[in-house]
């Protein structure tokens, strides 16, 4: 008996196991902490939705598929995508989605909108598991549908295997949980599937022990035939057609240099105009890199890279000593109106771990990222990254230079090498320091001209007008961008003429002749060195790190150095840029200032502003970094927690009626069958209202319910009880199961009449009430005198 009553609970958790076990392969795409509220709730909700809208009366297919749907849409809106306005963004999703997971690198944080497919394919499972249960339909759809969703997730996410042994461990354990669970659920349903026909040949409450062994032993088949066929020489081939690898972009020899050098104001003493805000949750570089560059032809740098779509994870370096050792910096950029707009760049500082708010490209050798599409002002993105603790002038003399660079990271022209060896021995007999030793060398080079030399005066000094600006139509380097010139007015001119004219002769040069000359030198010494172009952020009284704040960075930061990999440290900043200008004795114009007062707490640096004029408020990032949980998270997951708690209850009040009926309606005599139905209409008529029937005749229940509900339910009311009432007081009158089926169906139209008469408050209340009727012998009283007359002659 304990039995009968746990088999039809179980369909519940099996369902819901099985829909997570489907979908369980997402979470090698996407980090657990970032789908694995969509996902699971999807799962949990998407399978108790149908219960409960069947559960309530609603049983018109149309009408549950409908709420489905929207209570889909809404979910996405509200858990995937966390804004309830974002429908563009569920569109893309959808469209989109699918061929872009399928492209980016593995795994996936940004933007949500990859999430918004494995979601939906995650409430339809569901869906089916869902309907089919509350709808009590012996159908394969569930288990079709969860194999098909089990099957597309592990497609694609399969490339985000690094581990062959663990990844073939991980996807048979899913498997086997899989086909276990819905073998569980397949027998639950036959077993509370079984007629009459079934009860005359199988004792009641068994389970259906032949169909399980049956469907094992065709399970472990099938699956046997499958592994083995797979590994057959037949499929050991050579493909007709070339795999199917992720798409590339090759990037052009492209160079920043002359973007970045064309952002400062022609004037030193202008401030500049505001591009792009930056908050960091603790102390930070102020050098922000737009972009590197490690190519030099003598005339200037530009850049030969394969940026690949990814889903805002960038690789670890392969040199486990090139990893920076400083601590992990979480900053939030928000771009205003200005350059970057029409720019292929986005700022970042060192190599980026996880990139959220915007799709990115990346270089997995530099670690350089730039947008997938073209930045929009009031667009924002949150990156974390590892920022070295030291500069180069920091280091001291057990610093060792990383050798595992790429040959352009070293690579000199061919008529470089004599002028360059000139070069070398005049600045040692300048510093004194011998370049034997190439950090301490480099480190004497930088102080040099830090020291004796300063900055040119912008356009001032090249006697050129206002800086260029790119066209939008090369402006992304992943679409394939035409080179841009090295030679702008604002670098002075990057060639090695133009570059020992203006530092060695003149004293007075740009950052970008600084940086080049600089990086130069350091190949002669076989150092691997690459140019950055960016922004150095000071503020007033500190040229040192940045504490944690917010920062409004303007084009009179426009900045370029160079960077050399340090064992142990990474790529560690060197700038032997000069903080003067020349004939003017001027400090560059920071631009600097904070755009509100350096601090930690969320309220100072959630509100930043945007654009020239800093009257509009920025938007809060539409992903959040894992390290913190913003409130906006917080609130949706406990609203998916306290409503999968409500939803639980309800469920269980709704599940106890379901279990009542099935216990009746499965007794094996035909009898007690006739009998069990004439009970569960009176517990019926209970619960929508009528007074308790105990005390009351079947004449007298039917004259009832005439009066309350009209009278065709009294109609049915009046063939129950008598059935009834042959079944009692006629014994010998024998019951043919046909009688029994014939008296649940006049049960079940009884119900519906009598739910389409109630107001729907009304309906709602009958579905939560429950009675249970149970007089001492079961009997409806045809005559309550004609049952006492019987009894008195039988005492007699």
């Amino acid at each position: 008996m304990s039995l009968r009553r746990i088999v039809p609970y179980a369909l519940l958790p099996l369902g819901l196991i099985a829909c997570g076990l489907a979908s369980s392969p997402w979470l090698r795409a996407f980090p657990s902490s970032v789908i694995g509220v969509p996902l699971f709730g999807a799962a949990l909700l998407s399978v108790l939705v149908p219960l409960i809208t069947v559960g309530i009366g609603v049983r018109r297919l149309w009408v549950t598929t409908a709420i489905d749907l929207v209570l889909a849409v809404f979910y996405e809106l509200l858990a995937t995508l966390r804004d309830p306005f974002a429908f563009s963004h569920l569109w893309s999703g959808l469209v989109h989605g699918p061929s872009q997971i399928l492209t980016f690198a593995l795994p996936l944080v940004s933007p949500r909108e990859l999430m918004v497919a494995p979601v939906a394919l995650c409430w339809l499972t569901g869906a089916l598991i869902g309907e089919c249960v509350a709808r009590g339909w012996h159908s394969l759809l569930p288990y079709f549908s969860s194999l098909v969703t089990f099957g597309l997730a592990y497609a694609a996410t399969v490339r985000a295997v690094t581990n062959a042994a663990d990844g073939r461990r991980y996807d048979v354990l899913l498997a086997a949980g899989l086909l276990v669970t819905l073998l569980l659920l397949r027998v639950a349903q036959t077993w509370i599937a079984q007629d009459g026909s079934a009860d005359s040949t199988q004792p009641e409450g068994a389970l259906p022990i032949r169909g399980l062994v049956v469907g094992a032993v065709l399970s472990v088949a099938i699956t046997a035939v499958a592994s083995g066929v797979v590994r057959t020489s037949a499929f050991g081939g050579h493909p007709t057609t070339p795999a199917r690898t992720p798409p590339v972009a090759e990037g052009h020899p492209l160079t920043p240099v002359s973007f970045v050098s064309g952002l400062r104001p022609d004037d030193p003493r202008d401030p500049g105009t505001k591009l792009f805000t930056m908050t960091t949750d603790s102390r930070s570089s102020r050098y922000v890199a737009l972009a590197t560059v490690n190519y030099y032809d003598g005339d200037g740098w530009s850049f030969d890279r394969t940026f690949r779509p990814s889903g805002g994870v960038v690789p670890v370096d392969v040199d486990p000593t090139m990893r920076a050792s400083g601590g992990a910096v979480t900053q939030t950029y928000t771009i205003g109106r200005g350059a970057l707009t029409t720019a292929p760049w986005m700022p970042y500082q060192e190599r980026p771990q996880r990139v959220s708010g915007i799709g990115v490209n990346i270089d997995p050798d530099s670690g350089m990222i730039v947008p997938a599409h073209q930045l929009s002002a009031g667009a924002q993105y949150t990156l974390r990254s590892r920022v070295p603790s030291v500069t180069f002038d920091q280091l001291g003399r057990t610093a060792q230079v990383g050798t595992s660079a790429l040959a352009n990271d070293v690579g000199l022209a061919g008529d470089l090498e004599a002028p360059l060896a000139t070069l070398v021995e005049s600045l040692v007999q300048e510093t004194n320091t011998p370049s034997s030793d190439a950090i301490p060398f480099l480190q004497a080079v930088a102080r040099e001209f830090r020291t004796k030399s300063a900055l040119a005066g912008g356009a001032a000094s090249s006697g050129t007008a206002s800086p260029s600006r790119p066209s939008p139509s090369s402006s992304r380097p992943s679409s394939s961008p035409s080179p841009s010139p090295s030679n702008s007015p604002h670098t002075g001119g990057t060639s090695f003429a133009d570059v020992l004219a203006s530092i060695r002769s003149t004293h007075a040069a740009t950052p970008e002749q600084y940086a080049t000359l600089m990086a130069l030198v350091a190949r002669k010494l076989l150092v691997p060195v690459r140019v950055v172009s960016g922004f150095r952020v000071t503020t007033p009284g500190n040229a040192g790190a940045l504490p944690a704040g917010s920062y409004a960075v303007t084009s009179a930061q426009a900045w370029t150095w160079v960077e050399i990999p340090i064992r142990g440290q990474g790529w560690v900043v060197l700038d032997p840029s000069p903080g003067t200008y020349a004939d003017r004795q001027t400090t560059p114009p920071s631009g600097s200032t904070p755009s509100s007062t350096p601090s930690s707490t969320p309220a100072q640096t959630a509100q930043l502003t945007n654009g020239n004029n800093g009257n509009a408020v920025a938007p809060r990032s539409k992903i959040t970094d894992h390290s913190s949980v913003p409130g906006l998270s917080t609130l949706v997951v406990v609203l998916i927690v306290v409503c999968g708690l409500i939803v639980l209850v309800v469920l269980s009040m709704l599940l106890r009626k379901f279990v009542r009926r099935r216990r009746r309606r499965r007794r094996g005599d035909p009898r007690r069958r006739l009998l069990a139905a004439w009970q569960e209409s009176l517990d019926f008529l209970a619960e929508a209202g009528r007074p308790e029937p105990a005390a009351m005749t079947s004449a007298e229940i039917a004259a009832a319910t005439d009066e309350q509900f009209g009278p065709e339910p009294a109609d049915h009311v009046r063939f129950l009880g008598a059935a009834a009432n042959v079944a009692i007081f006629s014994p010998a009158t024998p019951v043919d199961p046909r009688d029994a089926d014939e008296a649940w169906h006049t049960e079940a139209v009884l119900t519906r009449i009598v739910r389409r008469w109630l107001r729907w408050r009304q309906r709602i209340g009958a579905r939560f009430r429950y009675h249970r009727y149970r007089p001492p012998d079961s009997r409806p009283r045809a005559r309550s005198r004609v049952a006492t007359r019987g009894r008195a002659a039988h005492r007699r």
